[in-house]
């Protein structure tokens, strides 16, 4: 087995983990390959003990991922993979998130389940969105969690039309919409009072961000929904957001279209950890408590 190893190598404690995986592979079969990322801060590491490649000759050649950080880390390895997934594993920073399996705490118990082969790949749903501007090239991003179009910089309200497989749905006034897959429903989608929905199924919601209209809802569709947006009213300084972490500005001609991505994300899910425990913690269900 190969294991490739990338990370927030900005954090000390990236440093640290790494450290551990190293020393925990170092007696196995297994090689570790360290995307070469972390050379590029001046505050690295020395070390001659890693064996490190470019990120994208990494993934070809590795059987599976650790990413070391928090959700946001995990978020933008998958989208780095650009179609050539793999299984990922995030080994979290902190506490625990939502997309991370473990933490430097259970790293030796977490590693010995994937030498073992005793662990689940976890499915997830993306989004495909193509940004066409006026009169210049098409633009093709994919997300996990979420994307967001909104009013920018500028706290006026913004019209935007959205059509269903070519179906009129609704005009939104307000602060932008949420486009969201069920990964992403405990995101901002959450936050804005959307549903949760468990994270492996196929679907695709709709959530208006602080709406002028107490009618307006989230809507759950079906993932083989296109869903286009508009314009129908002048605005300055639009932009779309992937994952909370990629901005790209757009104008009232740009033409947005999302649908269900041809690749799905591969979650490496541990025997001790399951969706709903994750759940209670993060959302700080106490049971029945009168």
């Amino acid at each position: 087995m190969i294991i490739g190893c990338t990370g927030n190598f900005r954090k000390e404690e990236y440093y640290v983990i790494l450290d551990k995986i190293h020393n925990i592979l170092k007696n196995t079969d297994v090689e570790l390959i360290v995307s070469s990322d972390y050379q590029k801060t001046q505050n690295k590491k020395e070390s001659n003990t890693y064996n490190s490649l470019d990120f994208k000759q990494l993934i070809k050649k590795c059987d599976l991922i650790f990413a070391i950080g928090g959700d946001g880390t995990i978020l933008s390895t998958i989208r780095r993979l650009e179609g050539i997934m793999k299984p990922v594993m995030g080994i979290h920073i902190g506490g625990l998130g939502f997309l991370s399996e473990c933490t430097e705490y259970n790293l030796e118990e977490s590693i010995n389940f994937i030498l073992n082969q005793k662990y689940n790949i976890s499915h997830r749903m993306m989004l495909k969105v193509s940004i066409q501007p006026n009169n210049d090239k098409e633009q093709i991003l994919w997300a996990l969690n979420d994307i967001v179009v909104g009013h920018g910089l500028s706290s006026r309200m913004v019209q935007i039309m959205v059509k269903v497989s070519e179906h009129y749905l609704n005009t939104f006034d307000g602060d932008g919409v949420i486009i969201s897959t069920p990964t992403g429903s405990t995101a901002y989608n959450l936050s804005a009072g959307g549903p949760i929905i468990f994270p492996s199924m196929d679907s695709i919601t709709i959530t208006p961000i602080c709406p002028h209209s107490l009618s307006a809802r989230p809507i759950v569709l079906q993932p083989e929904e296109i869903i286009k947006l508009s314009f129908p009213a002048s605005h300055e300084g639009l932009d779309l957001t992937i994952d909370g972490q990629l901005v790209v500005a757009v104008d009232v001609k740009t033409k947005i279209q999302i649908s269900k991505s041809q690749h799905s994300a591969e979650l490496v899910c541990l025997p001790n950890n399951g969706y709903f425990k994750t759940l209670r913690t993060k959302m700080g269900w106490l049971g029945n408590v009168r």
